[in-house]
């Protein structure tokens, strides 16, 4: 999954809109003056968001409740207390953090503070660049609210169980933040018109709400499983958006037929098998959208084309009657059986049998199409696996490949009959793709530990749990309380470090949250003994990555056959877009971050994530000089390389990223610096003489599954980044491009392929 994009230019002013319009009405019916006590909790709101110029109004102005709404700042007051607030600020958030408040802001104080405002019923805090976990015991006190608008900031963690009982709120949108894990029941906030939280890593589970929403905004997500069947039950839907996320299964036909129902976005999932042509739609239903899934067969009757009163779009799915449409082996006819819908019952939305009879016939219609289009499907494959096998007579069929292949039952997904073997076709691009795109941030809210807490975990750090050691790092395993496995690491500070300072570093490392960055989630600081000012060491907490590292893909029989080569552009291109974060977030950037192959891990999805990677504490010297340094006394060195050096480290990563890509091809390990010499000068004549050589070069375990031009794409930014000048090596941001171009380089080729044309063998 891409970074995420920034929000719309007037997104969050659309959002807010309705609010401004309440706050107008509101404001005129203002009789008393504040209370002293709610104008000082308000100028502490805007100290604590580090005076934004939307609260620049507040400064000197003697009843905030007579500003006039703007925009930018509108308060709302009644009998003397506030009871609307909404600030829209300019930092639109970005993936690297630019636009976060400084280190010391605290969501806690800032949510403290809003609690001194008990009438507070509408509550809008947009684009402000705050950071850090939703309080839910502080928000959970605000009990008159009824509106609560956070998009577009940098909240992180998961929803607090406290806004599940704020029983009075009408409208909760928290989209473009960072927010992960389950979403607690809401379906006892009865009021409740208007869910979004769209733009966040929220999941797997889908979540539950009441039967008055709206407004159903989930958007670009990480939920998976089935649209449950209760969706169908909320009669008073009208927007509903759930693109972007990993869905899987049929879709409720009836769900269309919702009464209100006017805008429905199921795209960018996997959903499957044919909607019944008894499906009905609304008729208030204006816009469809069901493009890039896995659907089947043909359209039904209402979804059949456009027209002026509904949009209908349905492109990269496999329906028999549309054009812009995919192969048929791209949406797995395998399985075809597994994903017809079930029985609606009431919910169908028109069609419903007058008896048995018709139930049968139904049915009996349904079983013979199916049968008869596997058995047209399993004769055309029987002729393309004849023809294959004639123009490649080396192994062309491959196991199915783990990443294709959930194997957690409780996230929905239902094996296939007999699916053991298949053809490497787009499907096995696809499922590639989505394990770089799959967002594994399911991780805690990062939070302070105490040393007691680690050496529960650790089991007071015995030596069975010992992972690696040197004399200044110790690496361990771990479990908390709540069964997650962790990795604990314990660093040596330098000397010079006090512990007020190294608290103020740690809020910046908590805030390093990326898909291709083992999340660190917590930390423990050990003062010094003999000066508790100043500390010894500290104890990282990170989540633990147990499917092995990238090289073990590469060398290890037993895994080799799971990193064909889509599988390997994948990972590559998660380590670039992994740097490009690090290299991004700060200025100067997270560099020199000891990309050694054996530090690049790889999760149960082939998702690949950086560890141990570098950070540094960035100051100022008294020459205005900016400094980067670590504060942890460690030092590993490379394995091979160029020299260190800071003002280059930048391009000491691509250096190394240079040398993973080599790997990645040729899946050996470079043990010298002149066997490096000798790879380069090999690979860079094949690129320019003998490109079946370069085939040759290829790691035998991949023959057969990449495009030549893919691999030659890879191949001439590896020897790019490994140039021995540091300025002749690229920046990130074109090896990405680069990584990127060959993937599509890939796709093509694997399209092709699957619909049997006639192309030049790669073996």
């Amino acid at each position: 999954m891409p970074l995420s994009p920034s929000p719309p230019p007037n997104a969050a002013a659309a959002a807010a809109l309705p609010l401004l319009l309440l706050l107008v009405c509101a404001s005129s019916i203002a009789a008393q003056p504040l209370a002293s006590s709610q104008a000082k909790a308000l100028l502490r709101v805007r100290r604590l968001l580090f005076y934004p110029p939307a609260l620049e109004p507040l400064r000197g102005a003697p009843d905030p409740c007579a500003l006039p709404p703007a925009p930018a700042l509108a308060v709302a007051c009644e009998g003397g207390q506030v009871t609307a607030l909404s600030v829209l600020g300019d930092r639109d958030p970005d993936a690297a953090w630019r636009a976060a408040l400084p280190a010391s802001f605290s969501s806690e104080a800032l949510f403290t503070t809003l609690t001194r405002l008990p009438a507070l019923a509408r509550l809008s805090l947009v684009g402000l660049g705050a950071w850090g976990p939703l309080p839910g015991a502080k928000l959970r006190r605000l009990q008159a609210l009824q509106q609560l608008n956070l998009s577009s900031n940098y909240f992180y963690g998961a929803v607090p169980d406290g806004l599940a009982r704020l029983y009075s709120l009408q409208s909760l949108v928290l989209s473009w933040n960072w927010l992960n894990g389950t979403v607690p029941s809401l379906s006892g906030l009865q009021f409740l018109e208007e869910l979004d939280l769209s733009h966040n890593r929220l999941g797997p589970a889908f979540p539950d709400v009441g039967r008055s929403v709206a407004r159903l905004v989930l958007d670009d997500n990480n939920f998976t499983g089935g649209i449950p069947a209760g969706v169908s039950s909320l009669g008073l839907l009208q927007y509903f958006d759930v693109s972007g996320n990993q869905l899987q299964g049929w879709i409720p036909s009836s769900v269309f037929a919702l009464p209100a129902l006017r805008y429905i976005n199921l795209s960018r999932n996997r959903l499957a098998g044919q909607l019944p042509a008894t499906t009905a739609c609304a008729e208030a239903l204006a816009f469809v959208d069901v493009s890039a899934n896995l659907l089947t067969g043909a359209r039904p009757p209402c979804m059949r084309g456009n027209s002026s009163a509904r949009t209908v779009l349905v492109a990269g799915n496999c329906f028999a009657d549309a054009k812009q449409q995919r192969a048929s082996s791209y949406c797995n006819p395998g399985a075809l059986a597994a994903v017809l819908p079930p029985p609606q019952g009431n919910g169908g939305g028109g069609g419903q049998g007058t008896g048995k009879g018709r139930e049968i016939g139904m049915v009996l219609a349904i079983a013979g199409s199916v049968v008869g289009a596997a058995l047209l499907i399993a004769l055309a494959m029987v002729v393309v696996l004849r023809r294959a096998r004639r123009q490649r007579p080396e192994a062309t069929i491959l196991p199915k490949s783990p990443a294709a292949t959930p194997t957690n039952k409780a996230d929905g997904w239902k094996a296939p009959a007999k699916a053991t073997q298949k053809i490497i076709t787009p499907a096995d691009k696809r499922h590639a793709s989505q394990a770089a795109r799959v967002n594994t941030l399911e991780v805690p809210a990062y939070r302070v530990c105490t040393l007691e807490e680690l050496q529960e975990a650790t089991d007071n750090f015995s030596s069975s749990n010992l992972i690696k050691t040197s004399p200044l790092a110790q690496d361990y395993n771990g479990q908390l309380q709540d069964g997650s496995r962790v990795l604990v690491r314990c660093l040596r500070l330098k000397p010079k470090y006090s512990s007020q300072s190294l608290v103020q570093y740690m809020e910046i490392i908590s805030k390093l949250r990326h898909r291709h960055l083992v999340s660190i989630i917590g930390h423990c600081i050990v003062s010094d003994e003999e000066n508790p000012n100043n500390a010894s060491s500290v104890y990282l907490v990170s989540e633990c990555v147990t499917n092995g590292s990238l090289r073990s893909h590469l060398t290890e029989w037993r895994k080799r056959e799971m990193l064909k080569w889509p599988q390997r552009v994948c990972a590559a291109i998660g380590i670039a877009r992994g740097v490009q974060f690090l290299h991004n977030l700060t200025a100067p950037g997270f560099v020199q971050n000891n990309l050694n192959i054996e530090h690049i891990l790889l999760d149960k999805t082939l998702t690949s994530k950086i560890s141990n990677f570098s950070l540094p504490m960035i100051s100022t010297s008294k020459n205005g000089k900016i400094l980067s340094e670590t504060p942890f006394a460690v030092h590993e060195d490379n394995d091979i390389g160029s020299a260190q050096n800071a003002a280059q480290g930048d391009k000491e990563d691509i250096y190394q990223i240079g040398l993973i890509l080599l790997e990645v091809i040729t899946g050996k390990p470079t043990e010298s610096q002149s066997q490096l010499e000798s790879l380069k000068a090999q690979l860079s004549k094949a690129l320019t003489e003998d490109p079946d050589r370069l085939k040759d070069m290829a790691d035998p375990a991949i023959h057969g599954t990449f495009a030549v031009d893919s691999l030659s794409t890879v191949a001439e930014i590896a020897l790019k980044c490994t140039a021995g000048d540091p300025s002749d090596r690229p920046s990130i941001d074109d090896v990405l491009w680069n990584l990127q171009y060959s993937m599509q380089v890939q796709d093509g080729w694997a399209s092709s392929e699957s619909l049997g044309l006639s192309v030049k063998s790669q073996v």
